[in-house]
């Protein structure tokens, strides 16, 4: 075969890419180096910097593996890792904003994000406004004179609606603004910004690229100038990952589309077993032909991942929700998601949201991930909590 490896497929890509065995004495992982100090031959190289790795925190063979493996999925020049999903938001966000800045917001937006942009950005002097994601009529008309980006996060993370992606592009491109979007979701498998003219991605390494529920980190990506900011920003903050955490989620990353695949599998037949509950109101899963954005979703996605969620009938009781929850053997209760196990958490929506517009659900509000098990054990984990209420 003669083709290159950077344009294998995806699922191919995933398995070989971000290793360099002649490098490595033939070894096809990659070293893993703990390291602050890094020795200079001379002082003439010291003093000029003249080396590949210069400083632990600056990046060593180990960090360039997962970034040049990342960066390879998302056909990008290049990223930036972060301690966290949320760190690499704001790695993101601060590349592109300054003071007396103004950017735009879907009022969808992951809770944590409208934290640091709520709680902070008033103190950097940073304007920001929320926009309604299934409304775009009116997004263009929100711009100002010194509005320098719009934020997208696709599905929204909580009652998942879907962005029109190519429209807001469309209004960056027009207006001269900087599009950046959280894709942790969908991940490169499923939807690649980039190929939808996006210019910066951010995505939690966290959740499906880690895989095991037990890494922290985050990335973001972008070219050309956007890269050189997002390098600048992350090198002046003192942004470092963990050299152990680089090398699991580059394990990790190898099993990506089958445990991406399984999870979706489940996700799906769960959401289509909830359609039959008659104390559900709402299943939110953009893969469902209900959905109210499901075209858009098929248009542009090419899949859907295992994280959903269901809004229940108006007369279901919070103490209801506790019992279905407390009963499952195999669905936790806890936040994030992406691992190979299946969780359950609640949220108040009314909380995350700005704007009158907006979807809130009326009913009880249960989100949903499936993991790795089999099908059958969880519908009859679910349905054996649906059964004491």
């Amino acid at each position: 075969m003669n083709k290159d490896p950077k344009n294998f497929n995806i699922d191919t890509l995933t398995a070989h890419t971000g290793k360099n065995p002649p490098e490595n004495h033939g070894i096809p992982a990659p070293p893993l180096y703990r390291t602050s100090t890094i020795l200079s031959p001379n002082m003439d190289n010291y003093r000029n910097r003249s080396g590949k790795y210069t400083y632990g925190r600056n990046g060593t063979p180990t960090s360039d593996s997962l970034i040049n493996a990342i960066s390879d999925l998302y056909k990008a020049e290049g990223c930036v890792l972060a301690p966290s999903g949320m760190g690499a938001i704001t790695i993101a966000l601060m590349s592109v904003l300054k003071g007396k800045d103004h950017i735009l917001i879907p009022d969808s937006v992951y809770g944590s994000a409208r934290r640091f942009v709520q709680e902070e950005f008033p103190r950097l002097d940073i304007e920001f406004e929320f926009y309604n994601s299934r409304n775009l009529n009116h997004l263009e008309a929100l711009i100002k004179k010194n509005t320098k980006a719009i934020y997208i996060e696709s599905p929204g993370t909580y009652t998942f609606e879907i962005i029109d992606i190519k429209r807001v592009v469309k209004i960056c491109k027009k207006n001269n603004l900087k599009s950046l979007i959280d894709n942790t979701w969908a991940t490169a498998i499923y939807f690649n910004p980039f190929d939808f003219g996006v210019d910066i991605v951010i995505e939690a390494i966290t959740k499906y690229i880690s895989g095991h529920s037990d890494i922290m980190m985050g990335v973001v990506l972008g070219n050309k100038e956007d890269l050189i900011a997002l390098q600048r920003w992350s090198k002046n903050t003192g942004n470092y990952v963990s050299p152990d955490d680089i090398y699991m989620s580059l394990r990790g990353l190898r099993t990506l589309p089958l445990r991406l695949q399984k999870s979706s599998q489940n996700s799906f037949e769960i959401a289509k077993f909830l359609e039959t509950k008659n104390t559900i109101k709402k299943v939110f899963h953009p893969a469902l032909e209900q959905h109210p954005d499901h075209n858009l979703w098929k248009r542009d996605f090419k899949g859907a991942s295992g994280l959903f969620a269901i809004e229940f009938h108006d007369n279901v009781l919070e103490k209801a929700i506790d019992i279905i929850a407390d009963n499952c053997k195999i669905f936790g209760i806890g936040s994030s998601w992406g691992g190979y196990s299946s969780l359950l958490s609640t949220m108040n929506v009314s909380e995350n949201r700005n704007l009158k517009s907006s979807y809130v659900p009326t009913g009880n509000y249960l989100r949903i991930y499936t993991g790795s098990e089999d099908i059958e054990d969880l519908i009859e984990d679910l349905n054996a909590g649906f059964e004491k209420i």
